[in-house]
């Protein structure tokens, strides 16, 4: 019985460890996403500066609603430090 005792602490002690190790790999930061200053452009490809702005690849692709493949919508250009991601990217319209 002394056995089968020592051996579920042993158990137990080796599951709390494993348990503390996970947990500190998931609460470590994680490489963010890359920021772009990005150009906003009409659908008849006019520049609308108004709309210019500093975001993510998905957060431009949110403000600008522009999910498609065939015009331009917005052109970014990467912030240096900010981030992973290409240096250049474009967002276009589906139509």
């Amino acid at each position: 019985m002394k056995k089968f005792k020592n051996g579920f602490l042993a158990l137990a002690l080796v599951a709390g460890i494993s348990g503390g190790v996970i947990s500190k790999i998931q609460a470590m930061p994680k490489q963010a996403d890359a920021s772009y200053e990005w150009q906003k452009f009409n659908h008849d490809g006019t520049r609308d500066p108004s709309l210019d702005e500093t975001a993510t690849i998905s957060q431009a692709t949110a403000d600008y609603s522009c999910p498609g493949s065939v015009t331009l919508c917005a052109s970014g250009t990467k912030v240096a430090g900010s981030g992973t991601g290409p240096n250049t990217a474009t967002l276009r319209y589906s139509n």
